[in-house]
């Protein structure tokens, strides 16, 4: 009779030890399998306009804290700098197509706009080996034609969702991009900026040191979409365009 109740009672321990040992390493994988940003409090750093005269400033300050940014560059100063998109993209950066010459393009007409995203796609990759698979429209500005032509080269279109408005010359002021960087940083967010202004550039330190502190991951557009199911030529995040220059 004991050794009836025993059996059962041994089995149910050894189970529970073959629990025990094997649950770290499957919630390990699961832990594994899931987007990087489900797991951290990331933020996406983009910065619009380059390459230009401060970018390899601002390309010392994100490697001091570690952080990964998208660069949305415009053709013809990639033409004009090629090393200096080289050091963006040997940086570990995102290179996204910024148009090649900053046109609005809901002002131009299909081949136009056409022209204007192939050869700034072209250019990239001739320069970086690498083909951008994010676009931003200047100003935001976007439509069907623009929707169709992205999907067409399999770019997904980045508006971005918050923006310090450092493209308002009133706004360029290092204290006051800081405090306002701080302000519109949150989870999740794509914070639209620009590495053409000398004050975004310095106020970045501070940015990234107190964000630091906060808990934030700093990854490029693409990680922080990781694992969600894209569709070429769509707006993501999935919200209304930011509008900026």
């Amino acid at each position: 009779m004991a050794l009836h109740r025993f059996v059962p009672l041994a089995a149910i321990c050894a189970l529970a030890l073959s629990a025990s040992l094997t649950s770290p390493a499957q919630a390990h994988q699961q832990r594994a399998a899931e987007p990087y940003c489900v797991t951290h409090k990331c933020i996406a750093l983009t910065f619009d306009d380059g390459p230009a005269e401060y970018t390899n400033a601002l390309l010392k300050v994100l490697k001091k804290y570690k952080a990964k940014a998208t660069f949305f560059l415009i053709g013809n100063r990639v033409k004009k700098h090629p090393k200096l998109t080289k050091n963006i993209a040997t940086g570990g950066h995102e290179l996204g197509n910024h148009t090649w010459d900053h046109k609005y393009l809901t002002d131009l007409e299909y081949k136009a706009i056409y022209d204007e995203v192939k050869k700034t796609q072209d250019i990239i990759k001739k320069t970086t080996g690498k083909t951008p698979v994010l676009f931003r429209a200047p100003g935001g500005l976007t439509n069907d034609g623009v929707r169709t032509i992205t999907a067409k080269f399999k770019l997904l279109q980045i508006p971005g969702t918050v923006s310090t408005q450092d493209y308002i010359k009133d706004y360029r002021d290092v204290e006051f991009l800081t405090g306002r960087a701080l302000d519109i940083a949150d989870q999740d967010e794509v914070m639209l900026m620009h590495e053409t202004v000398k004050q975004t550039v310095e106020s970045l330190p501070a940015v990234l040191e107190d964000l630091t502190s906060q808990g934030y991951s700093f990854v490029t557009v693409s990680k922080l979409l990781e694992g969600q199911e894209l569709i070429p030529g769509e707006i993501y995040p999935e919200q209304l365009p930011l509008s900026g220059d």
